[in-house]
């Protein structure tokens, strides 16, 4: 299985490429400057941004007898209003991905978006109503609506906030996270995201049975 990687270089997502890579599988990981990410076996490497649509053929043609199977996507949103960086990204993927027949997406999305908002704690509702953090959920907003009407298959992994400690057990409250831990205090390790939203995509997206 080949997975197509947008947002490769950050901390996630080379979680994400690494995960995908031991478990056997290839990687198609689009960044920006190439020289940033170490080269590796199994892993193809291609230089653009999903913004630009001229940019996407290369990276879904980059290994052209193995197109990519899905696509994941750990990109971030400035804080900045009006900032549609996840909204145009996706719609820029989403057509690409219907002219190659690529049906599966998972997003890195955060907790307080959609349906989660009402369950997240009375500071975070604060900061997303009230200051800059307010830019980047109405992108991520539009996003999960976005991805909602796409018709195709998607992975909408909500994530509280990530930090870089060790990968260690986690808890998961499908689908708005009510009664969730961040709901009252905050969150835990960026360690086990990688890995939760791997097997997301493969149990929803290939319809297989996979242990978190």
């Amino acid at each position: 299985m080949r997975v197509l990687v947008i947002g490769g270089n950050g901390q996630t997502g080379r979680l994400v490429i690494d995960e995908a890579l031991q478990r056997g599988h290839k990687v198609t990981a689009w960044i920006r400057d190439p020289s940033a990410l170490p080269a590796k076996e199994g892993l193809t490497i291609v230089k653009g941004t999903p913004l630009e649509p001229s940019n996407i053929e290369s990276a879904f043609n980059a290994v052209q007898s193995d197109i990519p199977t899905a696509v994941i996507v750990t990109l971030g949103s400035p804080q900045v209003k009006g900032t549609r960086v996840m909204t145009n990204a996706h719609e820029n993927l989403l057509a690409a991905m219907k002219r190659h027949g690529v049906s599966k997406i998972a997003t890195l999305s955060s907790f307080g978006v959609g349906s989660s908002f009402p369950n997240i704690n009375a500071i975070m509702r604060f900061a997303i109503s009230r200051t800059s953090f307010k830019h980047l959920f109405e992108d991520h907003n539009q996003v999960d609506m976005t991805l909602k009407k796409s018709g195709v298959k998607f992975v909408l992994f909500r994530a509280a906030r990530l930090t870089l400690g060790e990968k260690r057990p986690f808890s998961s409250w499908a689908t708005t996270g009510k009664d969730s831990v961040f709901s009252r205090a905050w969150g835990g390790s960026r360690g086990p995201v990688w890995r939760r939203v791997w097997w997301m995509l493969l149990r929803r997206a290939l319809g297989i049975a996979a242990p978190l």
